[in-house]
């Protein structure tokens, strides 16, 4: 039976959103707090300067929810715009001479390797190319490509063109041996698979970046970086705001009003992680929904988000198989993440048909690519069910049938 809408005409069927990796779904409950806060500002009869104080206070309350995500203690936390916007930050703040390099993974999304332009237009620095095979990296491909003057590994924890879960904790080891940082972007990992920052040095990165859009499901602006302390003490700010600052004895209220305040006050900084923050008016909103977002996750439990991310994986890999299309995704379980590709036989513009088909049929996913590396990407969340994956393969079966029609 067909379902119609109110009056009498075929209705829409209902999303089946998967495309996480490049959009995380907001929370229904989160989006009705957001809209309270914005009510809230819109009708507050705080005075102007207690008012940016209590929205300041989203900030604590994010680091904190981002610091139990990962394991560490909210020091180590700051608050970004984007992973771009963090990766940025650090190659601004590394201190590099004419010669160095650091090295970038050929599958890599463009801004790990662009964030280190600016840098290399005026330090005369390079950015070193690590080929890959097979949409794999090593540890192994990365060490063959360092020298005397590798100050830097930059690397994706999950790639996102085809959901590749790199060795992380194998390139720290072998990176720190060395004295080289390591530098992740962890956005296609955190949100949908449990991530530890809190273990020995040798094993974690010296930054960890994530953009808080696609599995911390939040869209308004904020993610946050992880900053351990031996990279605390090596990488420094280009610039300080007022919130980069302690607060002083009296209030900011206390302080602003003073009549003896200079704009050349030696404000202390902040030795923590929040001194790469924009120290300035920040994106309460976006804090307060990433806070959200991440203690919604926390009550659901990391492992379980994992679990039903990983179940929804494995319908995925039964569906491609019978299907007969081929996985370019790995099955192995330490490689795996929360993104599933695969190819169909045309390549890339039967894949755009594909796309095309399941978007009209509002089943969301993407199709992504990168030297040479990628194919239709497939992204569940742990809102998701099997119905959902099943969809996409019964309109994926249907569209190959079709496909075939056509081509007798």
């Amino acid at each position: 039976m067909k379902v119609t809408g109110p009056s009498g005409e075929p209705a829409e069927p209902a999303v089946a959103y998967l495309d996480n990796a490049c959009l995380g779904r907001l929370d229904s409950e989160v989006a009705a707090r957001a809209r309270a806060m914005v009510s809230d500002i819109e009708s507050t009869l705080v005075p102007p300067t207690d008012l940016v104080v209590e929205l300041y206070e989203t900030y604590p309350r994010a680091r904190a929810a981002a610091a139990a995500l990962v394991g560490v203690q909210p020091e180590r936390i700051a608050l970004v715009e984007s992973t771009s916007h963090a990766l940025g930050m650090v190659a601004a703040a590394m201190p590099l001479r004419s010669g160095d390099n650091v090295l970038v993974c050929d599958l890599e999304f463009c801004p790990s390797a662009l964030c280190w332009a600016a840098r290399a237009d005026t330090v005369d620095m390079e950015v070193r190319p690590v080929h890959t095979t097979g949409g794999r990296l090593t540890v192994s491909d990365f060490e063959c490509c360092i020298d005397e003057r590798t100050r830097a590994i930059v690397v994706s924890a999950v790639q996102e063109i085809n959901g590749f879960r790199a060795p992380i904790a194998g390139l720290c080891r072998m990176a720190h041996a060395a004295g080289i940082m390591v530098i992740v972007d962890g956005v296609q990992e955190v949100g949908c698979l449990q991530v530890d920052l809190g273990g020995s040095y040798d094993e974690c990165p010296d930054v960890y970046c994530a953009g808080g859009h696609k599995w911390l499901r939040n869209p308004f602006g904020t993610g946050f970086m992880c900053v351990h302390p031996h990279a605390l003490d090596i990488l420094k700010p280009t610039f300080y705001g007022y919130f980069n600052t302690a607060e002083p004895e009296t209030g900011w209220g206390g302080y602003l009003a003073s009549p003896e305040r200079t704009p050349f006050d030696r404000l202390p900084i902040i030795p923590t992680a929040q001194v790469f923050e924009t120290g300035g008016m920040g994106n309460f909103l976006g804090a307060a929904v990433l806070a959200a977002s991440i203690e919604a996750s926390l009550r659901l439990g990391v492992a379980e988000v994992e679990g039903r991310v990983t179940a929804l994986g494995d319908r995925l890999l039964e569906g491609v198989d019978k299907l007969g299309l081929e996985l370019r995704s790995s099955r192995e379980a330490g490689e795996r993440s929360g993104i599933t590709a695969f190819g169909l036989p045309g390549g890339p513009p039967a894949e755009l048909r594909l796309n095309a088909h399941l978007t009209s049929r509002r089943v969301y996913v993407s199709v992504r690519y990168t030297s040479g590396v990628g194919g239709v990407r497939i992204s569940p969340h742990s809102f998701n069910t099997f119905a959902d994956v099943d969809r996409l393969l019964d309109e994926t079966a249907a569209w190959l049938a079709l496909e075939k029609k056509c081509v007798q």
